[in-house]
């Protein structure tokens, strides 16, 4: 992967931040891409160009014709230049098929890539970089910007090179007919080149302002399709179809500024094109009558000078796309090259814990999502390996941000967390993923079978292993009554299980992992009181052997732990075994006695 570690600038209403590399970094972040594919660029430059060249051929045969004919002369002197011309339009034609298939092949090739740098980069930043950003928003830089940049790719990259070339080449030409007539041309090429060149700053605010238009409208739809049900129910349909149509509103005001833009910058290359060759066969026709031109040659030297020309409106159509493409590079690159908060170790990494059940200790860790309103201050405990301990506590005291700091979402400001003695930061992520495994509040399905969303833990599991798993999460309790068991489709989300069958299905994919650290975040909360009571047998056969965290509010998980560790103001206030400290008056016996209606037992 290519970085050129940009920083992240805000973005507003939760969109994806412009990757800070300005004007021309962003398009130069889409370059090197292309190093992979050094091949088909060469191959598609060198068809662009031989598809230019042949086309100046034909065109100059042609003119050339004409103006033979003009001067009066046999049809027998004109053989040659009409084979040439007859096999220099079908040369042509060939190279232009080369140049798109090639260049669109290049293109595709090089999507592919970028879709997998921008599924890395998501990846690489979750869940931190994440947290307030829109889903549309975050699906848009990955699909529907990285197939914008397709344009570049196949329409600009080798085009650019070909465009400056060509007039080069042909005003060098027009020069050896008639210097006059080159230097009557010069002025309009220049002109042309500049006009796109001259309205960039108003094309960047124009690209701008379309791609986060159309991100803007991308996030709120597929919010309003994500919370369908909660619009019906709290009949907000109609206010949020009202964002809707301001979202689409914003977009149509960005997208009629940038039509203006191009409009006008349209409308003044056609008038510097006619004036061009205005002045073109205005001056030819003055050196003709002159006796400074053969009228044979005229011909030729209006082509050619068109040929000049032509290119130039073609590299000026693609500088005025630029500031939407800068635009769009920005956003893909802020996905792309932006750091990750965490980081594997620099250099040998450490070995890793040895215990078949490793303790989890945290020392002195402080902690804020936002650095000036810290969720840890200097949180000292141990959660004994091979034993279960609970993290309680009122919400927001930093019972979930202990378990984001175990798996290393997020790394403490102060102090550390260690397993087995070892500090987390210097374990390699892949390695520290394999020995903690996580069970979230709503673990999140993905649309499939109960058996894809299992082996999502596990790819290489065989079936039996699969099979083991599902049954010790009493998963089979629900699934072998399912039309075709593990193999039955349970849609987005898990849409068609219950609450606690999902937990059941995230508590066997943590199991065919086979985590030696389990850590369970309110794995019961949503759950009815039979389905508690399969999930809790479900979690005591996963805890047996491995060191379990859990994050609790019900007393019947609690009482289950071995241990119970009390966080208050960000440190923890107590901590023992549950019936013990229930028993002693302090703040884990008052928790007790909110959940039992103020009586303490």
């Amino acid at each position: 992967m290519v970085s050129v570690g940009a920083t992240a600038t805000d973005a507003p209403d939760g969109l994806l931040p412009a990757s800070g590399l300005g004007r021309t970094g962003a398009l130069r972040r889409l370059a090197p891409v292309l190093a992979h594919h050094k091949r088909g660029v060469a191959v598609t430059v060198a068809a662009a160009l031989a598809n230019q060249v042949l086309g100046v051929g034909a065109a100059v045969a042609a003119a050339w014709l004409t103006g033979q004919v003009a001067v009066g002369a046999a049809p027998g002197q004109l053989t040659g230049g009409l084979v040439a011309l007859g096999l220099l339009a079908a040369a042509k034609a060939a190279a232009a098929w080369i140049e798109s298939w090639v260049a669109h092949d290049m293109a595709y090739r090089v999507m592919v890539d970028l879709r997998a740098e921008a599924f890395d980069g998501l990846t690489r930043l979750a869940p931190a970089w994440l947290l307030g950003r829109r889903s549309g928003d975050v699906a848009t830089a990955a699909l529907a910007d990285v197939e914008a940049l397709e344009w570049f790719y196949a329409h600009t990259a080798a085009q650019v090179a070909v465009a400056v070339l060509t007039p080069v080449g042909a005003l060098a030409a027009l020069a050896v007919i008639e210097p006059r007539l080159a230097a009557a041309v010069l002025p309009f090429v220049i002109l042309l080149a500049l006009v796109p060149v001259a309205l960039l700053r108003r094309g960047d605010r124009d690209g701008r302002a379309v791609r986060q238009g159309l991100a803007l409208l991308q996030a709120e739809t597929a919010d309003a399709v994500q919370g369908l049900r909660e619009l019906v129910l709290l009949g907000a349909g109609e206010r949020w179809r009202a964002r809707l149509a301001a979202a689409a509103d914003g977009l149509g005001r960005a997208q009629r500024s940038q039509a203006v833009r191009t409009g006008a910058e349209n409308g003044v290359s056609e008038a510097l094109l006619a004036a061009a060759l205005v002045a073109v066969l205005i001056t030819g026709s003055l050196l003709v009558r002159d006796g400074r031109l053969d009228p044979a040659r005229f011909p030729v030297a209006v082509v050619i000078a068109g040929l000049a020309l032509a290119p130039v409106t073609v590299l000026s159509g693609g500088i005025r796309n630029l500031g939407v493409l800068r635009a769009t590079a920005s956003r893909v690159a802020a996905v792309v090259d932006t750091p990750a908060r965490v980081a594997d170790p620099p250099g040998e990494a450490a070995a890793g814990p040895t215990a078949p059940a490793p303790a989890v200790r945290f020392e002195g860790v402080r902690f804020g999502y936002d650095p000036a309103r810290p969720v840890l201050a200097g949180a000292t405990f141990e959660a004994p390996g091979g034993l279960t301990t609970a993290l309680v506590g009122v919400s927001g005291v930093g019972k979930t941000t202990c378990a984001n700091l175990l798996l290393r979402f997020w790394d403490p400001d102060a102090g550390r967390v260690t397993i087995d003695g070892v500090d987390l930061r210097q374990l390699p992520l892949a390695r520290l993923r394999r020995l903690v495994s996580l069970v979230p509040q709503e673990p999140y399905l993905f649309s499939g079978t109960i058996a894809d969303n299992l082996r999502l833990a596990r790819p290489g599991a065989t079936d039996a292993e699969l099979r083991a798993a599902a049954e010790a999460a009493l998963v089979t309790e629900f699934a072998d009554g399912l039309p075709d068991g593990l193999g039955t489709v349970i849609g987005e989300r898990g849409a068609t299980l219950s609450g606690g069958q999902r937990q059941r299905v995230a508590l066997a994919q943590a199991l065919l992992r086979d985590a030696r650290v389990l850590v369970l975040d309110e794995s019961v909360a949503a759950v009815d009181a039979e389905g508690e009571r399969l999930l809790q047998e479900a979690l005591a056969r996963a805890r047996a052997g491995r060191t379990t965290i859990v994050i609790a509010h019900r007393l019947s998980t609690i009482a289950a732990a071995d241990l119970v560790v009390v966080l208050d103001g960000g440190t923890v206030v107590a901590s023992g075994p549950p019936r013990p400290l229930a028993a002693a008056d302090g703040p884990f016996r008052r928790l007790v006695a909110g959940q039992l209606d103020g009586v303490v037992p």
